[in-house]
C-alpha cells in the first residue's frame, strides 16, 4: 500500500483522479470504476472536469459501476445509478466508448448480477478502482463477513450499512440487499485507488491499513493488493 495524506478533500480528490488519469494513459481501452456518494463527489466532478478539458481520453475506456441498492435504479433519489448518471456521465462531453450501470430494480435482479459479471469479464479486469470505505470497512456493499473470492453477488447489508443510509433515504426506502461487484474482481485491479475523508473514517481507516487482514474489516484485504493508494484527508489519515 502507498499511503498519501493529504491536507483537505479537494487535494484527496484531486490525487485521485490524478492516479486514474495515470491508469489511463498506460491502458487506454481501460475499464473504470467510481464508487458512488460523498466521499467520491469531489473526484468523479474532477474526473469530468479533465475529460472535458481533454486532459483525459476516455473514448477507447469502459466505465462500470461498483454497486446498488436492491430496489433502486438511476432514477432514484439516493441511488449509486442516480449517482453515476447525474453527478460523472452525465457530465461528460466527451463519453466513454461505453458503460454499465447497474440496476438495482431490475425485474430478475441475479441476471442483472450475472450482466455485472459478464462485463467486467468482456472489458476486464478492472484498469482503475476509486473506491470508498464503509464504517464498517466495506467496500461497495462487500460487507463483513464477505468471501474474499467472491465476484459480483447479492449481499444482505449490514446494521451499521443500514444506519448510515438513513442518510441518503430517511424513512422512505429501507434496503436489504445490495448489489456488487465481488472482492475478487476488484483486487484483480490493476490499480486500487482508496479514499477516505473526515475524522469519523479515521479508526476503520487505521484498522483497514494497519491491522489484521480480515474479512471483519473488508478494506483489509486491499494491503495484500500490488498497487493500492490509500489517498485520505489529514482528518481521516490522522492514525496512519
Amino acid at each position: 500500500m502507498k499511503i498519501i495524506v493529504c491536507k483537505d478533500y479537494e487535494e484527496m480528490s484531486r490525487k485521485a483522479v490524478e492516479l486514474v488519469a495515470e491508469s489511463l494513459r498506460e491502458t487506454p481501452a481501460g475499464l473504470v470504476s467510481f464508487a458512488g456518494g460523498e466521499t467520491p463527489l469531489g473526484a468523479v466532478h474532477a474526473f469530468a472536469d479533465q475529460v472535458n478539458a481533454g486532459e483525459i481520453d476516455i473514448s477507447r475506456a469502459h466505465y462500470v459501476s461498483l454497486d446498488e441498492w436492491v430496489g433502486l435504479s438511476d432514477t432514484d433519489e439516493g441511488s449509486c445509478g442516480l449517482f453515476n448518471r447525474v453527478e460523472l456521465l452525465g457530465r461528460l462531453e466527451k463519453p466513454f466508448a461505453g458503460a454499465h450501470v447497474i440496476n438495482g430494480a431490475a425485474a430478475n435482479i441475479e441476471d442483472e448480477r450475472r450482466a455485472l459479471d459478464a462485463y467486467i469479464a468482456q472489458h476486464g479486469p478492472l484498469t482503475a478502482s476509486v473506491l470508498g470505505i464503509g464504517m464498517n470497512g466495506h467496500l461497495g456493499f462487500n460487507e463483513d463477513g464477505v468471501d474474499f473470492e467472491s465476484d459480483a453477488h447479492i449481499i444482505p447489508l449490514s446494521d451499521v450499512t443500514k444506519r448510515v443510509m438513513t442518510k441518503y433515504f430517511g424513512e422512505k426506502f429501507h434496503p436489504e440487499y445490495g448489489i456488487s461487484q465481488g472482492l475478487r474482481q476488484i483486487m484483480a485491479a490493476k490499480r486500487v485507488i482508496l479514499i477516505a475523508n473526515g475524522a469519523h473514517k479515521a479508526e476503520i481507516l487505521r484498522q483497514a491499513v494497519r491491522g489484521e487482514v480480515t474479512n471483519r474489516v473488508p478494506a483489509s484485504i486491499l494491503q495484500q493488493h500490488p498497487d493500492c493508494y490509500v489517498v485520505a484527508d489529514a482528518a481521516a489519515g490522522a492514525g496512519l
